[in-house]
């Protein structure tokens, strides 16, 4: 008996051709077909309109500091960990490297396809951009490192100060108008990280168990101390080798997160309970300007107060700008 199968429909067809493209691009490191017709088209067409996530007051600050926004890009990449460590009587204290090759991996991979989503816009630099990345466990196989920032044009820089590549920074409007302002240019978002696995001893053991038998009083689990400073000198260590990697001077704006999850097992009718302490830093790496950019100063405006009929002016300082707010004081009353 012969059985007759229902062939492809033309759409069908199409979506797989696509799905196929887009793993290739992936695979070449080239950006998404879909995305690239996208920017292509847009800036093909001539048109000045851009997208941008930042708020009204980080768009006026970043326009002052010579900034031109040209579109929203970004990166990303799921990353799947290969088998580390999960055998019992093999585990040790000590550093997980599969864990952190992968998010450093992870991170680059995401990074880089923002910064070739930029580079289709003619873009000199990528701003406010904002990470999200999975939290690392213990149980997981899998991490996901998402990168989405505005791409922009420099206007007025020293070439000196431009890289062959798009500079990357997380900070935001107002930090960037200080930074700039201060005579800093950003260079790229720089990241640190270290799993770190303690294999509790006996001792520790003994501390940590809730049988009464074995409550000594108050006390330091000093093992655990110790391994919690030991992810934190590592993740350190790994985010000053990618400032000096970039050329930079220094990094601001840097957050460290950590997290511990308790690794609870139990061998021959005994209960364990080991740690693991992912240390994670994340930063704008930044580097002293050939020559500092002068930013924009707006001329005081005018207004008419109709409730009373008189006028006012609003400063042109961006003070109030960068403390989000306008005081009372920012308005002078020409007739008091």
């Amino acid at each position: 008996m012969w059985f007759k199968f229902k062939s492809d429909s033309p759409e069908e067809i199409e979506r797989k051709r696509r799905a196929e493209a887009a793993i290739a691009a992936l695979q070449n490191g080239e950006v998404m077909p879909r995305a690239k017709h996208r920017i292509e088209h847009h800036m093909a067409s001539g048109a000045k309109l851009f997208s941008t996530d930042m708020t009204v007051k980080e768009h006026i600050l970043i326009e002052e500091c010579g900034i031109q926004p040209l579109g929203q890009v970004m990166g990303s990449c799921f990353y799947r960990i290969g088998f580390w460590n999960t055998n019992v009587s093999n585990r040790y204290t000590g550093e997980i490297y599969a864990i952190a090759e992968a998010h450093r991996d992870a991170r680059q991979k995401a990074v880089d396809r923002m910064k070739k989503e930029a580079v289709l816009y003619g873009a000199d630099g990528i701003v406010s951009v904002r990470i999200k990345s999975s939290r690392p466990d213990y149980s997981s196989d899998l991490v996901e490192f998402t990168a989405i920032g505005t791409a922009v044009k420099v206007h007025n820089w020293e070439k000196e100060d431009l890289d062959d590549e798009p500079f990357t920074s997380e900070l935001s409007g107002q930090e960037f108008w200080q930074l700039i302002h201060s005579g800093y240019r950003p260079v790229s978002i720089v990241f640190g990280i270290c799993a770190y696995y303690v294999n509790t001893d006996y001792s520790t053991r003994n501390l940590t168990s809730r049988s009464v038998w074995f409550n000594q009083g108050n006390q330091e689990v000093r093992q655990w101390t110790q391994g919690f400073y030991e992810a934190r000198e590592r993740a350190m260590i790994g985010m000053q080798k990618d400032i000096e990697d970039h050329g930079a001077d220094g990094c601001v704006g840097m957050s460290v997160d950590c997290d511990i999850d308790d690794i609870e097992y139990e061998i021959s009718n005994t209960s364990y309970l080991d740690l693991l302490i992912t240390m994670t830093a994340l930063g704008s790496s930044v580097k002293k300007m050939k020559r500092a950019h002068k930013v924009i100063e707006r001329k005081p405006l005018t207004m008419l107060n109709l409730s009373n009929k008189s006028f006012v002016k609003i400063g042109g300082s961006r003070t109030d700008e960068l403390r989000g707010t306008i005081d009372d004081e920012d308005f002078m009353n020409d007739y008091d």
